[in-house]
């Protein structure tokens, strides 16, 4: 009897997970080699800066980049013009992400979090599912849960809302 090995599944992007693409916070954890830790952060730290997100504090290995405004959202929203755009010359639908990396032996545990907002997710996850990919790609072992809910990351992560808040990574 011949055995059939079926062909790893590839890791799913934020379409194939339970948030789907719908307009929720989300957040992606997965595990990566040690070695494609500051290429991955870079490669989705910009993604996230050509989406539109500024990199606006960096703590440790902690980044934490912004778009938008309270202002922004509030306008956009109470005046309807959020139907037509998500972004209107220096307006913009508020979000907060942080990414983070944690060692975990040989690997390390990369966290994309929105830990505020919840409009530009679909946004935030454009920016991270190409990374991803280019990993499976070059032969990278990608694994982790994937995407989820922020609230649903363990409760010492970064990427938590609760943790971030307490740590003063959101007000």
């Amino acid at each position: 009897m011949a055995v059939v090995s079926a062909a790893p599944r590839a890791f799913p992007r934020r379409g194939d997970a339970p948030v789907g693409r719908h307009k929720i916070a989300a957040a992606c954890l997965f595990r990566v080699p040690a070695a494609e830790t500051a290429p991955t952060i870079a490669a989705v730290t910009e993604g996230l800066r050509r989406s539109g997100f500024v990199r606006s504090e960096v703590s440790g290995e902690v980044i934490v980049m912004r778009r938008g405004s309270f202002f922004g959202d509030a306008v956009l929203n109470g005046t309807g013009l959020a139907l037509v755009t998500s972004r209107l010359g220096p307006l913009s639908k508020h979000a907060v992400v942080l990414v983070d990396a944690v060692p975990v032996g040989e690997q390390s545990e990369i966290v994309v979090s929105m830990i505020v907002g919840h409009e530009l997710s679909p946004i935030v996850a454009d920016a991270v599912d190409p990374v991803v990919d280019d990993l499976a790609a070059r032969g990278a072992i990608v694994q982790g849960p994937g995407w989820m809910r922020p609230v649903d990351l363990p409760r010492e992560s970064l990427g938590h809302p609760s943790t971030a808040k307490e740590r003063g990574y959101i007000g």
